[in-house]
């Protein structure tokens, strides 16, 4: 269990191919002090990120509990986010950005983001209270608790190589075992925004095939839908109509992803509001975090 302000009884475990930025953002990071670090060399060897990651799961000792915090290599925790975990619930998976609803653009997020040379930096979303539950969180940050992977025999479906493994993951956790996902409010700083690629749109084919039969429809942060098909086009009918009354008012708040494919999808720039608008409390201290030196 993490102590104090520090993050003893976590393990992060990352895929690196950018040795220097992992150990700037991870590794050496003050925030993940007291933890463990796996990292896998994908300069090496390039294996998909399920297969490392359900290398690390298959490895493991049991017999050892700790939190095992899947994170990218670009991803920094800016404040130790051992104390938080120390409180959490291990029966839940979490993340630090998730969808809430079937709505687009209805995610929960508090957070910095910018291109990996930390230029248009900006802060997206607005402050939540507590661990609140969400449809699916996103990739960059999953966090599940040794226990819960050892009774459920939870892994990541290895026919997905980079792009929605994580909404996966949670959506069979929950349709199998009913274990919900929930968002964690740790300061933190991604630098990738992020491009949506014609794999990706594979991917999430396959996961409509299959979750054909689940019980209710997904969303992610992406602005995908998961599900069973008839409840998938009934969601995306419903959100128009919402759209047209002006009910859909968070739409295009927070976009995670600068760019998307010509697939029906519009291309929209990453939407948000100046940080100096967005400071409070003690968030405040994204005023001066931007790139550590």
């Amino acid at each position: 269990m993490a102590d104090g302000n520090d993050c003893s009884g976590c393990v992060f475990v990352a895929v690196v191919r950018d040795h220097d930025m992992y150990a700037r953002l991870v590794k050496d990071n003050p925030n993940n002090a007291g933890g463990e670090f796996v990292a896998f060399d994908n300069l090496a060897e390039n294996l998909s990120v399920t297969a490392r990651y359900n290398s690390f799961l298959d490895s493991w000792d049991y017999s050892r509990e700790a939190w095992f915090v899947f994170v990218h290599e670009d991803y920094e925790f800016l404040e130790p986010v051992g104390p938080l975990l120390a409180k959490a619930d291990r029966r839940s998976i979490y993340g630090t950005c998730g969808a809430r609803s079937t709505h687009p653009g209805d995610d929960i997020v508090w957070a910095l983001n910018s291109n990996r040379d930390g230029t248009d930096l900006g802060l997206y979303g607005s402050p939540f209270c507590g661990q609140p539950t969400v449809l699916t969180s996103d990739c960059n940050c999953l966090v599940v608790h040794s226990s819960l992977v050892r009774e459920f025999s939870l892994r990541f479906d290895e026919k997905l190589t980079f792009d929605l493994y994580a909404e996966d993951f949670e959506i069979a956790a929950f349709e199998r075992f009913g274990i919900p996902t929930k968002i964690l409010g740790v300061a933190n700083h991604h630098y990738s925004f992020g491009n949506i690629a014609p794999r990706f749109f594979v991917q999430r084919r396959y996961l409509m095939d299959k979750y054909r039969d689940a019980s209710r429809v997904y969303g992610t942060t992406t602005k995908q839908l998961i599900g069973p098909l008839q409840l998938v086009l009934s969601v995306k009918r419903a959100n128009r109509r919402l759209k047209r009354l002006g009910w859909l008012r968070r739409v295009g708040r927070f976009f995670w992803y600068r760019k998307h494919s010509r697939d029906g999808y519009m291309r929209l720039r990453v939407l948000g509001l100046p940080l100096k608008f967005f400071a409070a409390g003690k968030y405040s201290k994204f005023l001066s975090a931007g790139r550590r030196g």
